[in-house]
């Protein structure tokens, strides 16, 4: 699979082939072609018809799969989605130095392509905010501070403004700030919300959100998994919905001015970030990441 940053560890199809007839030869004889997905942190191989294999691109995206097989087993009885199981977790090797997985295929498509068509349905509003929820009711007393999820997100606003000075990327250049710069000194203008941490998945885009038969029925890629400002999480207002369904969802959730200026500052930055980097690598996160900002800056 083509690389997407300096630094990743390479591989190919007939590598991935290799370590999966090495560690799992009762599924070697499956046929193996590599997806194009609008993810950024692993490269990913359907296996047969029923499995996934998933490839960490580099040690930082390894270290959200181990998040990820720690924290499914806990999450799967609280949260009313489909979600990976994984069937195996494979050993790195002289030809692959991370850890990887085999997962059970989540069946449907996901969001990205309704998204972009604007055919989002209104009953999306009430999953996500269900969604939410059940992460919010995740008791983070009962785990010790060494067991909790770490991450880059979560944090106040203001280190995400801070973010957003002085980036360059080789392809991209330097970013420019400016068009969501209004959003996010508003947010900090708002204030603070309640401090009080939450679960937080981190990255509730439509590319980790499956849809079958026009239902959200899966949610993916629990890697940004880490607890924080709930209003990290609110950032697919602008990602997924559009202006009906934000509404709908800011109003089960109950959400303050306050929180919400932060979420759509959250959405727009994410957004513009994912625009500014991947639409010179040609990669479909891009946008989405566009569309993120036009509907934060619509609103």
């Amino acid at each position: 699979m083509p690389t997407l940053f300096e630094g990743e560890t390479p591989v190919d199809l007939d590598t991935v082939g290799s370590f999966v007839a090495q560690q799992c030869p009762q599924w070697g004889h499956l046929p193996l072609r590599a997806m194009t997905t609008s993810g950024t942190e692993h490269t990913t191989y359907r296996l047969g018809d029923e499995l996934l294999v998933r490839v960490p691109r580099d040690a930082s995206s390894e270290a959200g799969l181990r998040k990820e097989i720690d924290w499914l087993p806990r999450l799967r009885d609280g949260v009313d989605l489909e979600m990976p199981v994984i069937e195996h977790v494979g050993a790195p090797s002289l030809d692959y130095p991370h850890t990887w997985t085999i997962n059970r295929w989540v069946s449907g498509e996901d969001a990205s392509a309704r998204v972009l068509a604007g055919d989002v349905p209104s009953s999306w509003a009430d999953v996500l905010a269900e969604l939410v929820a059940s992460l919010r009711a995740v008791d983070l007393r009962e785990f010790a501070p060494h067991e909790l999820p770490q991450g880059q997100r979560g944090g106040h606003v203001r280190c995400r403004v801070e973010a957003l000075h002085g980036q360059t990327d080789p392809m991209s250049g330097p970013l420019d700030p400016t068009p969501v710069m209004g959003l996010m000194e508003a947010a900090l203008d708002a204030g603070a919300p309640a401090p009080e941490p939450v679960l937080l998945h981190g990255d509730l885009i439509p590319g980790n959100l499956v849809v079958r038969n026009g239902r959200l029925s899966g949610l993916l890629d629990f890697g940004t998994l880490t607890t924080g400002y709930a209003a990290w999480d609110l950032t697919p207002a602008w990602w997924v919905l559009d202006r009906s369904g934000r509404e709908r969802f800011r109003e089960l959730l109950e959400v303050d001015d306050v929180s919400w200026a932060w979420g759509r500052a959250f959405a727009a930055s994410q957004g513009l970030l994912a625009d500014w980097v991947y639409a010179p690598r040609g990669h479909a996160l891009a946008p989405l990441g566009a569309r993120a900002v036009a509907e934060a800056l619509a609103d």
